[in-house]
């Protein structure tokens, strides 16, 4: 849906100017955005680019989560990031490469803003300040992989699950008022276990036993994070 109705037209307007990504955009540079840009609905599942496709399109996520990931040379999957609404991507590549380095799965249904690539980095170059903004989310996304590239140098089973659990809450979880972490959208044993890069038996193993010891809460496929001192695991 390309935005034709001047009242959906103006919400996305007063969206973008109160997000921290869009807001030091000036009127000119809020509509030639808004002019050309895309909103979309995808169901849970649905791939929106695939590693190695032309790198064609910037994405903004509306409502709903997303995940990252890139196949190793072996064909499995390995995670990268997850994106949860509020969150643009990619920035990793951005002026430099012509291909998607990874691929972007929705984990959720999900309403998603697309703009084209030449025409966000052509705004990036001529705003300093949303070139600021762009290099802090890339410098984020760089630290948070690398956290949990240090996590999982481990042979411990139990501590791999668990990292992982914290991996996902920290990126797409909601802290609640007395300090523990909910995370809001369904995430399986399965998915659980290509974090971990564990099996699917072994992960479930861990989880009982971290529900069984207090420190996370798991029921329906929604996981609570009761414990956030990562030293405990």
């Amino acid at each position: 849906m390309i935005i034709k109705n001047k009242s959906d037209y103006d919400d996305y307007a007063k969206l973008m100017r109160r997000h921290p990504e869009f807001s030091p955009l000036d009127d000119k540079y809020i509509r030639q955005l808004l002019d050309e840009m895309k909103v979309k609905q995808y169901h849970r599942g649905q791939i929106l680019f695939d590693q190695g496709d032309t790198r064609d399109k910037f994405y903004f996520l509306i409502e709903g989560v997303a995940k990252s990931f890139h196949w190793d040379k072996n064909g499995d999957e390995q995670l990268y990031l997850y994106i949860r609404p509020d969150k643009g991507f990619p920035y990793i590549g951005l002026f430099e490469d012509d291909r998607y380095a990874y691929t972007v799965q929705t984990m959720t249904d999900v309403k998603i803003a697309e703009f084209s690539m030449p025409i966000y980095e052509q705004v990036l170059r001529e705003n300093p300040e949303l070139m600021v903004n762009a290099v802090k989310e890339m410098s984020q996304i760089i630290n948070t992989s690398e956290t949990q590239l240090q996590r999982m140098v481990t042979t411990s089973a139990r501590c791999r699950v668990a990292n992982a659990i914290l991996f996902i809450g920290q990126q797409i979880g909601d802290l609640q008022e007395d300090d523990t972490i909910l995370i809001p959208y369904p995430i399986t044993i399965v998915e659980l276990s290509k974090v971990s890069g564990t099996t699917r038996e072994t992960t479930s193993q861990m989880v009982q036993k971290l529900v069984s010891e207090n420190k996370i809460q798991y029921n329906r496929k929604y996981f609570k994070i009761l414990e956030l001192d990562e030293d405990s695991y």
